[in-house]
This record gives structure tokens, C-alpha cells and sequence, in this order.
């Protein structure tokens, strides 16, 4: 059987989610039927290192964005001239059968450049970009963007929550399809028992970077409320990010300095997501929160702001959904804090969900697109 050529345009393998899922779909691909091919606009982050030994890469930058480069980001035409010419200098004289950009914004504009290197062109969607339009900066107009979107010969979202919004945000409808994110049930469990961690308290876990989006001051508030109520508890955060530095000084100033523990990225965070009571995710937007399917597969209760995703996968009561509100997070908190059998419940409805997650699933209907 003669391989197909695929590839995949990806900004860079930090430490978020969507990077994380491109690593677990490469290594699940069938590459006896593809030869797949990665660009990376800037090859840094924990995640590199899990790409496949038999994806050949290609990096326009091989390290972090320098100064020099997020001043030219101010300039687009500059910008765009350059990232053109990177990315064809790259792929000159190479053709594919498929290329994917696997993130809206930078991944998406990069392969914008290069369509005509493949007769099948695909993107994918990883946010509500009506309440999250991050991806704006990487063009130079509404339109633009939108016209990059009308040539692509598919558009995948991680949920049905970012396809609804993207049809209300660009009023596109062909060629729209919704997968889910690849997790592994077997893999998840299997790591967490690599580790074993113990607690001295009740224990609310939150993994993810810590960015604008992901609102962990909310979480702060929680903590701070939650310790004003007389509760014992701790907190753990797992992830790095640009507000570090903010986030510990709120902790001191709401002093629940004793409370909250900052581990920092976890290339494993299963074992500390195992060992926790709650999972609790206080993020303003998302897209297909794989930490809450991750949760569910370590059969840990979550809470979560009612974001897109999250309402898909805590629909019929497999976990609880809350507002963006501070004190209502923390009543919901209190009440699985304080009544056992209920968070029982909670832990055997995330484990039947848990089981649910099949990863061959969403591959077979990546190949059926390619």
C-alpha cells in the first residue's frame, strides 16, 4: 500500500492542552498508510520531546520567540513576509496529500502560505472563538481570517460547543465536522499509578497553564473563601505560565499562603490528579477541556465553570457545573467537601464516563478526512 503524505502545522509544543493532543494522535497514528511530516513555527516546550521518532520535522524556529521576533510581530506585513518565506523555503519543491494546521491562529496563517502543496487542506479548532477570538493577531483582518477558513476543504472542532460558535463568529457551514480529542483511558490509569503521592488534607487539584484563560486567581478566591468558612483543605497547582508570579503574590495578599501549592508543569500529573478529592477547572473559556476527561478517567469528581465542553462532558449529572462566581464555586466545593456518599457518586459516575473515552474512535475519523 503506498503511503499517503501528510502534514501538520503546529505553533509550538508548550505545555497546553492542544499540544499535548497532537503528541497522543501521533502516537496512535498508523504510519504503515501515512507518512507524516510535522512544521513547527517555533520547536519549544515539554512536549517536544513525545513526537514520534518516525514524524520527519521541520522547525522555523528552533527556540522560543526572541525579542526581536515579538517586536516584528507588531508589524504584520513584516511578520507575514517573513513567516511566508520560512515556511515555503521549507517545504520547497515537497508536496503532500493532506496538510492539517492543528491550531487556529499562527498554525492556520502558516498554512495559508502553503495550500497549494496539497489538494486536501484542513484546520482545526480548539476554542469558542466568539467568547476567545485569540487567534485574531495572526491576521490582518476579520476577513482575512474568515477567507483562510472558506478555502479550507474541512474544519474540525474539539467539540460541538466551538463548532456553534464558530458558524455564529463567521457564518460559515461547509465542510464543518466535530471530533473529539484523543484520550487514552488504559495509558492515564496506567500512569498514575507511577507514582505514589500522599496528602495531609482534603485535596482540590487544577492543572493547566496559568493564563488569562484559565482564571486560577478564581480558584485563589475559592481557596480564600473556603478557608474563611473554617474548612481544611489544599490546594494544587500544576502548570507554568506568564501570571506565576501574579498568582502567588494574590495567594499571599488573601493569605492562603498555607493552602495553595504551586508544583509547576508536570510532564505526569496523573498521580497528583489520582491522589486528589476534586478535580476543580475555574477557566473563563476552553474548548474540549482534556483535563476534565482525564479527571473522569481517574474517576476524580469535577467541578467546572459551565464553559464550552465542559457542559458536553458533565452532561447527565456526571459532574458538576457552576458559574463564573466565586462564592458559588465554593458552596459547590463545600457541599462535596462535606458529604461523602454525594462525592462517591460523583467518583462512580467519572469513572463509568472514563470508560467511555476510546481513542481509536477519533482516529478513524481523522483517517476518513484524510
Amino acid at each position: 500500500m503506498v503511503s499517503k503524505k501528510i502534514l501538520i502545522i503546529q505553533e509550538s509544543f508548550g505545555g497546553g492542552g492542544a499540544e499535548k493532543v497532537l503528541t497522543d494522535i501521533l502516537r496512535y497514528f498508523d504510519f504503515d498508510r501515512y507518512e507524516v511530516s510535522l512544521l513547527i513555527l517555533n520547536a519549544y516546550g515539554p512536549h517536544i520531546t513525545s513526537i514520534p521518532t518516525n514524524v520527519k520535522v521541520y522547525r522555523c524556529n528552533k527556540n522560543k520567540p526572541t525579542l526581536f521576533w515579538r517586536i516584528i510581530n507588531r508589524w504584520i506585513i513584516i511578520r507575514d513576509f517573513i513567516l511566508k518565506h520560512k515556511v515555503q523555503s521549507l517545504l520547497n519543491g515537497k508536496n503532500f496529500d493532506a496538510i492539517i494546521s492543528f491550531l487556529e491562529g499562527p498554525a492556520t496563517k502558516a498554512h495559508s502560505f502553503v495550500m497549494d502543496k496539497a489538494k486536501n487542506n484542513i484546520t482545526w479548532v480548539h476554542t469558542n472563538l466568539v467568547i476567545n477570538h485569540w487567534s485574531r493577531f495572526a491576521f490582518r483582518s476579520f476577513s482575512e481570517e474568515k477567507s483562510v477558513y472558506e478555502k479550507m476543504d474541512g474544519i474540525v472542532f474539539v467539540s460541538k460547543g466551538c463548532k456553534n460558535a464558530f458558524i455564529d463568529k463567521f457564518h460559515i457551514h461547509d465542510n464543518l465536522h466535530v471530533i473529539y480529542n484523543v484520550i487514552d483511558h488504559d495509558i492515564i490509569c496506567s500512569r498514575a499509578e507511577e507514582k505514589k503521592m500522599t496528602k495531609n488534607r482534603f485535596t482540590i487539584c487544577n492543572v493547566g497553564r496559568l493564563t488569562p484563560q484559565k482564571r486560577q486567581d478564581r480558584l485563589i478566591e475559592v481557596a480564600s473563601e473556603l478557608k474563611r468558612r473554617n474548612l481544611d483543605f489544599e490546594v494544587w497547582i500544576i502548570g507554568t505560565g506568564k501570571l506565576e508570579k501574579s498568582l502567588k503574590d494574590l495567594s499571599s495578599k488573601l493569605n492562603v499562603d498555607d493552602r495553595i501549592k504551586f508544583l509547576g508543569f508536570k510532564s505526569n500529573p496523573y498521580p497528583y490528579m489520582k491522589a486528589s478529592d476534586i478535580f476543580l477547572l475555574t477557566s473563563d473559556t476552553e474548548g474540549y477541556p482534556t483535563v476534565i476527561c482525564e479527571a473522569l478517567c481517574l474517576g476524580i469528581p469535577v467541578i467546572s465553570t459551565n464553559i464550552t465542553g465542559a457542559d458536553e462532558l458533565l452532561s447527565n449529572d456526571v459532574g458538576i457545573l457552576t458559574s463564573f462566581n466565586a462564592n458559588e464555586i465554593t458552596d459547590k466545593v463545600e457541599h462535596l467537601m462535606s458529604d461523602n456518599e454525594v462525592r462517591q457518586n460523583y467518583a462512580a459516575k467519572a469513572l463509568e464516563k472514563g470508560k467511555t473515552f476510546i481513542p481509536e474512535n477519533s482516529l478513524q475519523q481523522i483517517y476518513a478526512l484524510l
